[in-house]
């Protein structure tokens, strides 16, 4: 059974560990403050806050009692950070693509448990308000009214969801990208993992893009990230990529677009400029070069259900 991206995140604002974690969904936990006691996976846990817990289906996490923690959670399907990642393909791990591999990477830490994470990061204060910034813009995109109540109020059920055609929803996407990169940061600092504090350079430039398509990247700006010439990135980006920097960035604009178009009521120009690109008339020129067709000829379609050779392509290369 195919998962509609609308039905694959779910926001609780007042976290209270009832049938937790939400089934069949990654679930990210920040707790502001007071105190509590849970059991993970048969270890029990003392919460600290202000802290990140994390947590899979996978998880057994039980409520053992103590002051009420102030706490909201965000909860999603892999396949909200990219179409390609089930539970399924996340245990098999195996990805061909580079962008679905870097993608499963940043779930890493929601799935294996070790000495070095137990589901429970700590937090300074500095990182713990740009959480609660990105957590509280979440929040703002996923309330809807219905006689007056905020529906994000209650737990994780169909009508806290994001309804289809909202627009809000690949700005909440672009929200919670934001968040794992973080959320690695944060990881490598407390453990001193050189696996994720010694990112590749390739690998700081896909978190970039992918974080901020919608804004303006230059050649430049991606340089300026990693600290290296065009040449040196573009060499190193191109041998694990497949493709030039920039190009990657088109593609991936491109990528974004399809889904609007497939999925909202947003003009051309709308889903133009939320894709990324300045000017109306270049994307349209980009994507018929790309595509196959117009954007206006691609939304009259089935979108996803009737791909042709060359949509089919630019799609499974991001």
């Amino acid at each position: 059974m195919t998962l509609h991206i609308f039905d694959l995140i779910a926001f609780t604002p007042r976290e209270e560990f009832r049938s937790f974690p939400a089934a069949g969904h990654l679930t990210l936990t920040l707790v502001s403050h007071g105190k509590a006691t849970l059991i993970i996976n048969g270890k029990k846990v003392a919460l600290s806050p202000p802290c990140l817990l994390l947590s899979s289906t996978h998880d057994k996490v039980e409520f053992c009692g103590g002051d009420k923690p102030a706490a909201k959670s965000f909860h999603f399907h892999p396949t909200f950070v990219n179409k390609s990642l089930t539970f399924e393909r996340l245990a098999d791990s195996d990805f061909r693509e580079i962008s679905d591999k870097h993608d499963n990477s940043l779930l890493n830490l929601f799935l294996t448990r070790h000495k070095f994470n137990n589901g429970m990061i700590h937090l300074l204060p500095q990182p713990f308000l740009r959480f609660s910034e990105l957590f509280d813009l979440i929040a703002k995109e996923t309330e809807m009214r219905e006689g007056g109540r905020s529906l994000a109020s209650f737990p994780f059920a169909p009508d806290a969801r994001i309804k289809s055609g909202e627009p809000g929803l690949f700005r909440v996407r672009r929200y919670l990208i934001q968040i794992l990169f973080l959320l690695q940061d944060e990881y490598a600092c407390q453990t001193g993992s050189d696996a994720l504090s010694g990112e590749s350079v390739t690998d700081i430039v896909l978190d970039y893009i992918h974080g901020h398509y919608a804004e303006k990247i230059t050649i430049e700006t991606l340089c300026g990230l990693v600290y290296v010439n065009r040449t040196t990135l573009t060499r190193k980006f191109k041998a694990r990529a497949g493709r030039a920097p920039i190009d990657y960035l088109l593609h991936y604009r491109l990528s974004v677009a399809c889904e609007l178009l497939t999925y909202s009521k947003l003009s051309i120009s709308k889903i133009a400029e939320s894709s990324g690109f300045l000017y109306e008339t270049y994307f349209i020129r980009q994507f018929k070069a790309k595509i196959g067709i117009t954007p206006a000829e691609y939304r009259q379609s089935e979108g996803f259900e009737t791909l042709n050779m060359n949509e089919s392509r630019i799609l499974e290369e991001i």
